[in-house]
């Protein structure tokens, strides 16, 4: 590698953290106000409630995407962008945290006389502290990836580095740098971790002041400060609203039809294949199989190697972010749905297979270690009982993980991977902003409606919630 070629992979590392930190900052600063909105509910609070789950619809790349039109290429769209989608889905998991607790404490304050504000602060917060920095831990892992992938769009960062070496089929640089952005999520992934075991205040604010310290940094010696696209981003976005007035024709309602159901179609063959694909692999790193077939007394020499490969696998499998994933399936298999299919399938079953993990940790193995009592096998005590035991947990990580793909998979056709993404970045690209417009509006129509039919499932099955 030359000098210059590691220099330029240095500068979008360097890019790619810089929109990230900022992008928290942000989404912190817009959303726990939110969040302690809808919180306390009345109007303001269902108003609020409302215009978040309106925000989060909008798939993030697809966001980047319109800001790039109104203020031009560089890291501003992307912090504007992330910032504005995160700030949507910190207020929504925020505010769930904190109705989840106990109210006791806080409905004792505000009978003796204490103002709302403060039997937030000291009646409810501390008893959500734990839950709260565990979602924002979460909230940063998934700006970490989404920072790194809304370059293709031309809004900075190593996205943008992957789409130039595939165009110069540049085959090493770009497995290289899907090498190093699978190292910086992981390395995310390990810093949440320590941030959720290390929960106290003075940490939690400390690690704050450090990323907003350390994206400052990286971003005011890269190559293209934004800030002064920043301040003059009103403006041009006011333009850009005035100019974009969606328009309606046979082939615009032709092309739409057809991206949806390729959306549709990619979501759920992701969901299903990754689904079956994490089943075992749960199973190879879950408590209750990994160490001992729910009793705790196997010996760990023989299942130690599996699990440390379970891990292994399902870790980077989830590490590299879809739309890499779709890259790499257009190279492969060529371009279409199925290269989609193949990115949510693979990203799906690293994901899947740690949640499916965890629920068969927390599931009720009565059953099955009284079967293996009375001389059944552990693989026969797991598949009769453990797995139907858990089933409701897993029922319910697969209907979020399909409502979440059917996000990812409205734009995955950004990069050649299928659905409504592509005719929403082939607008983009020939300039056609009202056009873009309408296809931005019909993918928001569909998560939304995704999730409106999600929901109603969820209830007449009776799942549990699981916040995302």
């Amino acid at each position: 590698m030359t000098a210059d070629a590691a220099a330029y992979i240095r500068d979008a590392v360097l890019q790619t953290l810089g929109i990230a930190s900022a992008s928290l900052i942000i989404a912190l600063l817009l959303g726990v106000p939110l969040a302690v909105a809808i919180a306390r509910g009345r109007t303001l609070g269902r108003v609020v409630a409302f215009a978040t789950t309106f925000v989060r619809a909008i798939p993030d790349l697809v966001l980047a995407i319109v800001f790039v039109v109104a203020l031009g290429l560089g890291p501003a769209p992307a912090i504007l962008a992330l910032g504005l989608h995160y700030s949507a889905v910190i207020a929504k998991m925020f505010a769930d945290v904190v109705g989840s607790v106990r109210r006791d404490a806080a409905e004792a304050l505000t009978a003796s006389g204490a103002t709302p504000g403060a039997a937030l602060l000291i009646g409810l917060v501390p008893a959500a502290w734990p839950g709260l920095v565990g979602f924002g831990a979460y909230a940063l892992e998934s700006i970490v990836r989404a920072s790194v992938i809304v370059g293709v769009v031309g809004a900075g960062g190593i996205g943008s580095l992957l789409i130039q070496q595939l165009n110069l089929a540049d085959y090493q640089g770009f497995s290289l740098c899907v090498g190093i952005l699978t190292l910086l999520v992981v390395a995310i992934e390990w810093a949440g971790t320590w941030l959720r075991s290390r929960a106290s205040p003075p940490a939690v604010f400390g690690v704050l002041v450090a990323i907003a310290i350390a994206g400052g940094l990286a971003l005011g010696f890269g190559s293209d400060p934004p800030w002064r696209m920043l301040a003059s981003a009103p403006a041009h976005l006011a333009r850009y609203v005035a100019n974009a007035v969606p328009e309606w024709n046979a082939q615009i309602a032709s092309t739409a039809l057809v991206g949806v159901v390729q959306s549709v179609g990619v979501a759920i063959a992701g969901t299903l294949l990754g689904a079956l694909l994490a089943v075992p692999l749960a199973l190879l790193i879950a408590w209750p199989v990994a160490r001992g077939w729910m009793r705790g007394t196997g010996w760990r020499p023989y299942s130690l190697p599996a699990e440390g490969a379970g891990r292994l696998v399902l870790t980077a499998a989830r590490a590299v972010p879809p739309l890499a994933l779709g890259l790499v399936g257009t190279i492969w298999l060529g371009i279409g749905p199925v290269a989609g299919a193949f990115a949510l399938t693979l990203h799906t079953a690293g994901v899947l297979g740690k949640l499916l993990s965890e629920s068969f940790d927390i599931a009720d193995r009565t059953a099955a270690e009284a079967l293996v009592s009375s001389g059944a096998t552990g693989a026969a005590a797991t598949a009769v009982a453990l797995v139907p035991a858990a089933s409701g947990a897993m029922a319910a990580h697969v209907l979020y993980r399909f409502e979440w793909n059917v996000r990812a998979a409205t734009v995955l056709g950004m990069v050649g991977a299928g659905g409504i993404g592509q005719a929403i970045y082939n607008a983009q690209q020939m300039l056609f902003y009202r056009e873009l417009s309408t296809y931005v509006g019909i993918a928001v129509a569909l998560v939304l409606a995704i999730d409106f039919l999600s929901a109603k499932l969820r209830a007449r099955l009776r799942l549990q919630q699981l916040a995302l």
